[in-house]
């Protein structure tokens, strides 16, 4: 069976929500819907068009993976990186306690399983 290609993320983290995610406490990250993440995400400047045009699919760029860093650490510092794989990215409210503001929809990537990544191969922890 071929496998799907790797399409990397890489989004920094304050320390705050770092730790969370490398924890295991919080399972998902949140981003506002602005232009710049909808167009990166699906293409479109703005969910309106895509929901309004029949578009569900949010991960049109296909990312499968997100690699988080603690701030901007130095090329090499792996200490301050996690990747995980990205299980999907969703439109919808977020929790208070992960950060999002009630009542508040975003842009919800679901985490899968932490993994690391060994030059272009990906190996599970």
């Amino acid at each position: 069976m071929e496998q799907k290609p790797i399409k990397i993320l890489h989004q920094p983290l304050k320390a705050k929500w770092y730790r969370m995610i490398e924890s295991g406490e919080k399972p998902e990250e949140y981003r506002e819907a602005t232009s710049y993440w909808c167009k990166r995400f699906c293409g479109f400047n703005t969910l309106l068009f895509s929901f309004r045009n029949g578009y569900k699919e949010i991960n049109k760029a296909g990312y499968t993976h997100v690699q988080f860093s603690l701030g901007y650490p130095k090329k090499g510092d792996e200490s301050r990186r996690m990747t995980f794989e990205l299980k999907a990215i969703e439109y919808r409210e977020g929790r208070e306690e992960w950060g999002a503001e009630k009542g508040k929809k975003y842009l919800v990537e679901v985490l899968g399983r932490r993994t690391t990544l060994d030059g272009t191969k990906l190996l599970e922890d």
